[in-house]
């Protein structure tokens, strides 16, 4: 992580400890997390990430080169499999995914979505916001996660070093971007999301 990037975590400090220490991140971890939360959240992800794909498309129209378009062509790619580990899921637990979302996700979803218009410095800082967001709380309960407890394969898909490596990507581009206004406050904007998501869905 370069400065751009670091100085966008660093101004977040007292939000990222609540993140890495949500109660739906370490209940998910040591397998208390109910399972109509579980199902809850299964729903509302799923419809998040479907709209996510939508997002990276119009982010790749926009970006600047064939590097970043390299980087987002992986985040597209490893989507595939994340839906497919949703799908599989939900079937198993009888679950309809195509259930209405809350409008929080509507909302986070849409934001995404309003991002490209304001350019790719603010859009590329939203995307790596997002996913920094996911691994760093994961990957913070991990090793500390039983490879048995019932949720251990979908903390292990967000604590991977594959998606290490494409967040570390993402922070990349961010340090190509001189800090503005308008990139902190999309940072600023997808660290709120994400608590109030996991507050929505933890009940």
């Amino acid at each position: 992580m370069g400065e751009t990037a670091k100085e966008l975590v660093n101004g977040q400090s007292s939000a990222w400890r609540r993140m890495l220490t949500h109660p739906f991140v370490a209940r998910t971890s040591d397998g208390t997390l109910p399972r109509e939360t579980f199902d809850r959240w299964l729903t509302e992800d799923y419809y998040f990430v479907r709209s996510f794909q939508v997002y990276l498309a119009e982010l790749s129209a926009i970006a600047p080169d064939d590097e970043a378009r390299e980087v987002l062509a992986g985040g597209v790619a490893a989507l595939v499999p994340e839906l497919a580990l949703f799908e599989k899921a939900a079937a198993g637990r009888g679950l309809d995914l195509a259930v209405e979302p809350s409008l929080l996700n509507v909302g986070y979803s849409s934001y995404l979505l309003s991002t490209v218009r304001e350019g790719w410095p603010v859009a590329i800082t939203v995307l790596y916001a997002v996913e920094k967001a996911y691994y760093d709380a994961w990957a913070s309960v991990r090793d500390t996660t039983g490879p048995d407890t019932r949720y251990a394969g979908f903390i292990a898909n967000w604590s991977s070093p594959e998606f290490a490596a494409y967040v570390e990507q993402l922070a990349a581009l961010v340090d190509r971007e001189v800090l503005t206004e308008a990139m902190e406050l999309g940072f600023d904007r997808v660290v709120r999301f994400e608590l109030a998501f996991w507050d929505l869905v933890h009940g």
